[in-house]
């Protein structure tokens, strides 16, 4: 029985097998770097989901807060007090003119005017619009739209988009 000669070992055919790992290794690094990348690229645009309550009884779940991936130039929703119903509404702060259907006619106070916004108090919800004016919403000291005094508190609950 003969011996099967082997190929030479030249430089070419040793380092295959280490090439080929190492070229995984940088198609996996390139993959992450890529995935980030993108990640970073999509502007912050999930909006934010909170409620709002107040020590009387007043309590508002899931209110949608700015704007998602697909509207955000177009919408920033923000809480605001009808006076007619004595109720909290969401106003487009993008779009001024259109009044939400839940409150269609009586005043309308935009939280975000500072005469109704509490003077200091831990964010719980920020967005920055185009011209890079940021609205924000504290945690607390607003106004409640049914008792009127200013112990309307919110709290961040989710986010959707």
């Amino acid at each position: 029985m003969s011996a099967r000669p082997m190929p030479p070992m030249g430089a070419h055919s040793a380092s295959r097998p280490g090439h080929a790992r190492g070229q995984l290794a940088l198609w996996a690094l390139l993959a992450c770097l890529l995935f980030g990348l993108l990640t970073l690229a999509r502007p912050a645009a999930a909006g934010i989901l909170a409620e709002a309550s107040c020590p009387c009884g007043y309590h508002v779940e899931r209110l949608p807060l700015f704007g998602g991936f697909a509207n955000f130039r177009t919408v920033c929703l923000f809480p605001a007090l009808c006076r007619d119903k004595g109720s909290l509404v969401l106003i487009n702060l993008l779009d001024p003119g259109t009044r939400p259907a839940s409150c269609p006619t009586g005043p309308l106070a935009s939280l975000a005017d500072p005469a109704l916004a509490p003077v200091d108090g831990e964010s719980v919800a920020e967005w920055r619009l185009a011209d890079n004016k940021v609205i924000r919403l504290l945690g607390g000291g607003y106004p409640c739209p049914r008792c009127g005094q200013m112990t309307l508190h919110f709290r961040q609950t989710d986010f959707w988009d």
